[in-house]
């Protein structure tokens, strides 16, 4: 699975660019025995769900703050750890490519773990851009094909830019075990050149999972960096949507899945629903 990881990480390198709302505090986050890193948070007043929040590959929680900013208006408390191949870990060095996979896996089961203690019964929806999406797919029983990485705590998905189709890595049934709730948010410029050459393959997980509370929302000229570059085409709008899909997933706010459910294309979006 080695040079498959290495591709994954080639293909999901983030490129959003920073924004301006501070996170509330970056607190220890012990995930091993042998290994700790920091965790970014984004905390309302009242908390009433929590997002697990996994960064795309090399970059860091702040790059997505006006996303975690709208989720923490929302009354969900979004929690980030640093992942190893985060250029802000100080021992990035000391991790190669094929590594990283797994340790996020870790980093994400022990900010659950954070979770449950801090915010007790709280429901929990898992998150992420690019290579994070690949966690937060795992997390809601994604690759089940590989390990058992369902988080139990988690009830909803929610991803922008999934990594698609990796050849040995993402089987034709990698989802089959995703029952989860789950909106994928992409753009039809989302490419990575030299590995990802159709958008199209952002679409898999929801149109490969079980039918059913399964979205896609697709943006004309939305890129790879749309949930993190402020003037990226759709950004503000797929924000909306994310924090429209947390409430109705995540807090089972019925207003929220009318919402949803009434949805149509537009000139800038275009939906799947299964």
């Amino acid at each position: 699975m080695s040079p498959i990881i290495t591709a994954l990480a080639v293909a999901v390198v983030a490129t959003a660019a920073p924004a301006l709302a501070a996170p509330s505090a970056t607190v220890p986050l012990t995930v091993s025995p042998t290994r700790s890193t920091t965790m970014v948070t984004w905390v309302p007043d009242r908390v009433h769900g929590v997002v697990l929040l996994s960064t795309g590959h090399g970059s860091w929680p702040e790059r997505y703050e006006e996303a975690a900013a709208a989720w923490r208006n929302a009354g969900f408390a979004v929690i980030a750890p640093v992942h190893v191949d985060s250029m802000h870990y100080p021992d990035r060095a000391k991790f190669t490519m094929q590594a990283s996979f797994m340790e996020r896996i870790a980093d994400q089961r022990a900010a659950a773990a954070y979770a449950a203690r801090t915010w007790p019964g709280k429901p929990v929806v898992a998150a992420g851009h690019s290579f994070g999406t690949l966690i937060a797919l795992c997390m809601g029983g994604g690759l089940a094909h590989i390990a058992p990485f369902r988080e139990p705590a988690v009830k909803a998905v929610l991803g922008f830019s999934s990594p698609g189709r990796i050849p040995g890595l993402i089987t034709p049934t990698a989802y089959a075990t995703d029952a989860l709730p789950m909106m994928v948010i992409t753009g039809d410029a989302d490419v990575v050149p030299g590995f990802v050459t159709d958008w199209h393959d952002h679409l898999f997980p929801v149109q490969s999972a079980p039918a059913g509370d399964k979205f896609a929302v697709v943006y004309r000229g939305g890129g790879h960096e749309l949930v993190g570059k402020a003037d990226a085409p759709g950004h503000a709008a797929a924000i909306a949507n994310s924090v429209l899909f947390l409430k109705a997933y995540g807090l089972d706010d019925k207003a929220a899945k009318r919402t949803l459910a009434r949805k149509a294309d537009t000139a800038q979006e275009a939906w799947t629903r299964r």
